[in-house]
Order: structure tokens, then C-alpha cells, then sequence
């Protein structure tokens, strides 16, 4: 491991660079463990969903889902963020410091989004057609997609607060409880009731789970003084925190209005159950961010906005990029492959066309979380007008681009733009850190990169190109994926081969172990 410091020469990684790849590795897998059973009930809960109510259904709720998305997002002013930003410094100060912050943090949040809920579902009752014609049938699931608001924008900063407190357990616990929620909700909507059940489910048992978590996470330090708080200083965040709020402002709409616009898009150009058929391909690339992407959010940025002059936090990104590329080896040769098996599996037959363009939006997941190793750094500098300015840009591109090839191109359209900003992206960043602080990705990190990149292509191209149930196909496929792992074994770094059958080893040992306990119970 190495980073490109002030006189451009891979600086010697110390004894404690070393060995701290080990925590690092084990707290990424318990992160990916705990978010594998979360997971799974995201997996029940859409393939329910998809079985009950089919393509035209899945496309309107994943834009109505969008819709609820902007607006939680954008009055959110970052605080999620912020969270995993500024609750480490307060916890390094005291206990105390970080409960008043997380107070005052819920308190705004608060103020902002109930009255927020009330004006929507005023909105949808009085003026539908606000939210778009094509919404227009389904406007009583609109209304109590709405009431469901509060819950939307709340979980983000409970997740992230328990998160920055630096206690990434219970952040996952709390993640696992929300999927089983919006799980409960796909059985609601299964049995009958359809996507105005789904969502005043989701309203009703989501509501629970915030108020516990909320309450939990105010008095989450026994013994420790909890100071009270004027109804004045509930709201009286620090400067610093208003001044990242303001800078994030005009991304806070922007992302999530970039991502409502491609799935309202393609539902006007092409009806419901393309857009159902959009949302399955967006579905499978989710299953990346779903399991290896929590880890950036819950342990990357808290450890980044800890370590201290640019050099050293480059080198920390470095050897978490490395992780992150050695688990994208593992698992995206099986799932681009098998990309229309995983179309079956997680949705059905019906929505089996997407499996033409899963790989565009996959790789756009996967740069995604490449480049955002190292967007980290930028927010850890706190040079938040370039960060600002830079995704501002991703996301006219994405809208651009967009706005041309989807008429054009079909949904192929919609993947390539969703594929176009995080390249964007990752360049733009890799750029700036280099010239604003002289540092840049070890070349260990950097091959890592190109050769999960490289497996993307290749094994993305074969699934696409290559689809159905026939036991040839699935066989050759097969093999596929073993010389693909075999070949990438071979080629990655010394290190990363000995961190790869180093962690195998410890996966087995404790499947033996269990193994024998269950036994010997018996």
C-alpha cells in the first residue's frame, strides 16, 4: 500500500498501516454480512411485490418511490450526511457533545418534514396533476406514499447517526429493521390491498420503528449526562453545519430529481410496464450497492473525517479501495453472467428484458463506489464548492443525456446515462486530489480497480448477450465464472491474493465451526 505524497515518491507504509488491514477487512464483512440479511428481505419484499402486482405496477411505484425520495432528500439539507460528518469530531469531544448535536440534528429534521408531509398530501388531494400526468391514476397511492414521508426522510439519519457515533452494529440492526418493514408492507400489498396498502403499511409499522430508534439514540449512552435543551438550542445547530447544509443544497435536489427524471422519462415515453421493466435492471444493480456499498457510508466517511493531513487519508481510501475492488471480483462475475437468472429469481419472467442492459447500470453502481472512496476525501477537506459543482455537472450530463438517447435508443438510453456520470465522476476527483494536494492512487489500488473494471466488461457483455435456461448455456456460463475468478486470482497483487485466501479460510473455518457446534448440541 502506498500513496503519492509532496515529492511524488510511494511513501513506506508504517507497522500500523500494516496490520490495520485485518479491522478493516473484518468490519467491511460484518458490514456485508449484516447487510446480506438485509438484503434478503429486500429481495422477498420485491420479488412479492413484482409476482403480486407485475411490471405496470413496480414501473408507477418506482417512480412514485422517486418522487418521495426528491422531496425527503432535498429538505433534508444534508443532515444525513452530516451525521456521519460531524457526529465523530462531537463523540471525540464527549458522550454529552454528541447526544446534544443528534438532538438538535432530529429537531430540524423534524421541523422540516411533518409540516413538508401535510403540504404534499394537500398537494395530491387538491392538485394532482402537480406531480405529473401520468401519475394521474394512481393518485390515492400518491396521497398515502406521502403520508409515509416522515419515515422516508427520518431513516437516513437515524442509520447514519448510530453510524457516526461510531457504532456501525446497531446502524445495521436498525437497517435490517427497515427492510423488514418495507418487507411486511410487500405482503400488505400481496394480500390484496395493493400499493395503497403498501405504502400505509409502510406509514404505519415505519413510524414505530423511527420513534424507537430516535428516543433509543437519545439516551443510547447509560450513565452519561444528557443535557437539556431550550426549544431555542434544539435548533441551533453550529455554523459549520448550516454552512454544509447550504453548500449541499442545490445537490440535495439535483440527485434525486436526476434519478426521478429517468424513471418519469421512460414511464411517459414508453407506458408503465416499461418502466417496470427499467426499474428490474436498476433492481439488480441495486443488489451492489445494497451489499458492498453500506460500508462506504457507515465506515469509510466516519474514518476518513478522523485521519488527519490529505497524504494519510489518501492512503486509508487506497487500502479501502483495494477491499472493495478484491469483493467486486468475487461477486460480479456470477451475477453479470446470470444476469437474466437474477432477473428471474429477484422479479419474474415478465421483467426478464432487462437483462439486455443490467450490466450498464451495475458498472454505473460500481464506479459509483469507486469514485466515491475518494469523493470522500474531498468532503473530509471540506472543499465542499467543488464537490457541489462537480455532481452538479454529473447530473446535468446525466439529464442531458438522458433527454437524447432515450427517445433514441430505448431503455439502453437510460443505462448509458446512468453510466456517464460516475466516469465523470471518478476522473474529476482522481484530478483534483492530485493537483490540489499532491496525491493519487496507489498502484496496487489502481490495478484492483482496472481489474474488477475489466471483469465488468467481460462478464457483462456475455450475459447480455448470452440469455436463457438451457443446460449448455447455464454450464458454459458456469465456466465461465470459474476461469474469470481463476484468471483475476492470478492477476491481482501479492497482498490481495494473501487477503482473499486469508479471508476464505476464516469464512470456512467458521462454517466448520458452527458446523461442529450444531453437532455436538445434537
Amino acid at each position: 500500500m502506498s500513496a503519492v505524497i509532496d515529492d511524488g515518491r510511494a511513501s513506506t507504509p508504517s507497522a500500523a498501516e500494516v496490520h490495520r488491514s485485518a479491522p478493516m477487512v473484518r468490519a467491511v464483512l460484518t458490514i456485508g454480512v449484516l447487510q446480506f440479511l438485509s438484503m434478503c428481505l429486500l429481495f422477498g419484499r420485491t420479488k412479492i411485490v413484482a409476482l403480486a402486482l407485475g411490471p405496470e405496477t413496480v414501473g408507477a411505484m418506482s417512480v412514485v418511490d422517486k418522487l418521495t425520495a426528491l422531496v425527503s432528500q432535498t429538505l433534508s439539507l444534508s443532515l444525513p450526511f452530516a451525521a456521519l460528518r460531524f457526529l465523530p469530531a462531537a463523540l471525540r469531544e464527549s458522550p454529552a457533545a454528541r447526544n446534544v448535536l443528534y438532538r438538535q440534528m432530529l429537531s430540524v429534521s423534524l421541523a422540516l418534514i411533518v409540516p413538508a408531509t401535510a403540504v404534499c398530501v394537500g398537494i395530491s388531494v387538491f392538485k394532482p396533476a402537480f406531480w405529473g400526468a401520468d401519475l394521474l391514476p394512481y393518485r390515492l397511492s400518491v396521497i398515502v406514499a406521502f403520508c409515509s414521508l416522515p419515515v422516508v426522510g427520518l431513516v437516513p439519519l437515524l442509520t447514519n447517526a448510530y453510524a457516526g457515533g461510531l457504532d456501525h452494529d446497531r446502524s445495521m440492526w436498525f437497517t435490517i429493521a427497515q427492510s423488514t418493514t418495507l418487507f411486511l408492507a410487500a405482503v400488505a400489498a400481496a394480500a390484496g390491498l395493493g400499493l395503497i396498502g403498501y405504502y400505509g403499511t409502510y406509514a404505519a409499522i415505519g413510524g414505530v420503528l423511527v420513534l424507537v430508534a430516535a428516543r433509543h439514540l437519545a439516551w443510547s449512552e447509560p450513565g452519561q449526562a444528557h443535557p437539556p435543551l431550550s426549544l431555542r438550542d434544539r435548533f441551533r445547530l453550529p455554523p459549520a453545519i448550516w454552512r454544509f447544509a447550504a453548500a449541499l443544497l442545490a445537490l440535495t435536489f439535483a440527485a434525486p430529481y436526476g434519478s426521478l427524471y429517468v424513471q418519469y422519462t421512460s414511464l411517459h415515453l414508453y407506458g408503465a410496464a416499461a418502466s417496470g421493466i427499467l426499474q428490474a435492471a436498476v433492481g439488480i444493480s441495486l443488489t451492489v450497492r445494497t451489499l458492498l456499498g453500506t460500508a462506504h457510508a457507515l465506515f469509510l466517511t466516519p474514518q476518513v473525517n478522523r485521519q488527519g493531513d490529505p497524504a494519510a487519508r489518501m492512503a486509508w481510501a487506497n487500502e479501502f479501495q483495494r477491499v472493495t475492488a478484491l469483493l467486486f471480483v468475487l461477486t460480479l462475475p456470477p451475477l453479470l453472467l446470470f444476469a437474466d437468472v437474477a432477473v428471474r429469481i429477484l422479479y419474474s419472467g415478465k421483467f426478464v428484458g432487462a437483462s439486455a442492459f443490467v450490466a450498464l447500470f451495475v458498472a454505473a453502481e460500481v464506479v459509483t463506489l469507486l469514485s466515491g472512496t475518494y469523493q470522500a476525501l474531498i468532503i473530509a477537506s471540506d472543499r465542499m464548492l467543488f464537490h457541489v459543482l462537480q455532481n452538479l455537472a454529473a447530473q446535468a450530463l446525466l439529464i442531458g443525456i438522458v433527454t437524447v438517447a432515450l427517445p433514441r435508443v430505448g431503455l439502453v438510453g437510460a443505462g448509458l446515462a446512468a453510466l456517464a456520470a460516475p466516469l465523470f465522476l471518478y476522473a474529476t476527483t482522481l484530478i483534483f486530489l492530485r493537483r490540489a494536494y499532491n496525491v493519487r492512487v496507489s498502484r496496487e489500488a489502481a490495478w484492483m480497480a482496472l481489474l474488477a473494471s475489466t471483469i465488468l466488461a467481460v462478464c457483462g457483455a456475455i450475459g447480455a448477450r448470452y440469455t436463457g435456461l438451457a443446460p449448455a448455456l447455464l454450464g458454459g456460463k458456469l465456466l465461465a465464472c470459474v476461469a474469470t475468478w481463476t484468471v483475476a486470482f492470478l492477476l491481482m497483487p501479492v497482498d490481495d491474493r494473501a487477503r482473499l485466501v486469508d479471508g476464505l479460510t476464516r469464512v470456512w473455518s467458521l462454517i466448520l465451526t458452527s458446523t461442529t457446534r450444531r453437532r455436538a448440541a445434537r
